[in-house]
């Protein structure tokens, strides 16, 4: 029983995935298509917009990441005891605005 919600749990995080790829393509497309209509440049959207934008967001869930791996080092080790949830919550936004002010200050 738990091999099948696990299943539909990962099914449903699949599904979802490519439906907003899918969506972000399409829109992309009607976006171009509707600018070559009005008689606009389309070359402002490059892919280098879109590598901006995904370097951002990759420090952003890096910094979350590196931050929920620090809360958890601090609690098993240094908290020893003392069970406080708001470590996790403070470390993961304290290291995810890190990663954003990096991005900000190398790439901008």
């Amino acid at each position: 029983m738990k091999f099948i919600g696990l299943s539909l749990i990962i099914l449903s995080v699949v599904i979802l995935v490519v439906s907003l790829v899918y969506i972000i393509i399409i829109n992309r497309t009607k976006e171009r298509l509707a600018m070559i209509e009005k008689n606009m440049d389309p070359t402002h959207l490059s892919s280098e917009c879109f590598f901006s934008n995904s370097l951002k967001i990759a420090l952003l869930f890096m910094g979350g990441g590196l931050g929920f791996l620090t809360a958890l080092v601090v609690d098993e080790y240094l908290l020893i005891g003392i069970d406080n949830p708001a470590i996790y919550a403070g470390c993961v936004l304290l290291f995810s605005g890190t990663g954003l002010i990096i991005y900000h200050k190398f790439f901008k």
